[in-house]
């Protein structure tokens, strides 16, 4: 395009122990976007902001590595019987990532809206800070939500405690949004008309960091 610059970004390398030999790596596309000036998220985000968690379909795309090895700690095969679910645990553990993209635009165009985090690699723990201010944190309510059973047994058979759950897996949450206070009954319910489970998991607290109360269950 004359007199424009086009940039592509994105494309993703993952080492998978296990997967790959050595020296081998996986290379994954790129996505192209547009956003218009002055519509960048995070934007505006403060303390007593509410954190409402959108429910994962399960392992999503991050923690296979750690998968693979409770599995194999638990003697299973991928064609065995899910001790958690009524399918074999391969179809269990490969139940597609949830999308979130029609949802998280309807709320923002409904207004509120002050950050996304998409819970992948790194959980709860890495990605939630990473669209809050330097200076600021969160208060979440680890009984705010229900544990899905994937997780209870990749907890229980693996031998993992709960922070290495929070920062390896979703644990149940895909997406945080983060809204304003007065927003968020009226965006948890555009939400759930959207088709999504909604859970209000905590709010912005002055502090870095993720702190968390309760337990997974």
């Amino acid at each position: 395009m004359q007199g424009r610059r086009l940039r592509l970004i994105g494309g993703e390398t993952a080492e998978m122990p296990g997967m790959y030999h050595d020296g081998d790596f996986d290379l994954a596309g790129f996505a192209v976007g547009a956003m218009n000036r002055g519509a960048a998220l995070p934007a505006g985000v403060g303390q007593g902001d509410v954190l409402l968690g959108l429910a994962s379909d399960g392992v999503h795309s991050n923690g296979y590595s750690l998968v693979r090895k409770v599995a194999e700690r638990a003697g299973l095969a991928w064609s065995d019987a899910a001790p958690f679910a009524d399918t074999t645990l391969g179809e269990a553990l490969l139940t597609p990532t949830r999308l979130y993209v029609k949802p998280a635009l309807a709320a923002i165009r409904a207004g509120g809206v002050h950050a996304l985090a998409h819970i992948t690699g790194g959980g709860l723990t890495e990605n939630l800070p990473r669209v809050l201010p330097k200076d600021m944190g969160a208060d979440i309510d680890l009984g705010s939500w229900p544990l899905p059973p994937v997780f209870g047994w990749l907890a229980q058979a693996g031998g993992i405690d709960m922070s290495e759950m929070l920062k390896t897996f979703n644990s149940g949450i895909g997406m945080i949004l983060v809204v304003s206070a007065d927003r968020a009954d009226a965006l948890t319910d555009l939400l759930a008309q959207q088709g999504e489970a909604v859970h209000r998991l905590g709010t912005v607290t002055p502090g870095a960091g993720v702190r968390y109360s309760g337990t997974l269950a």
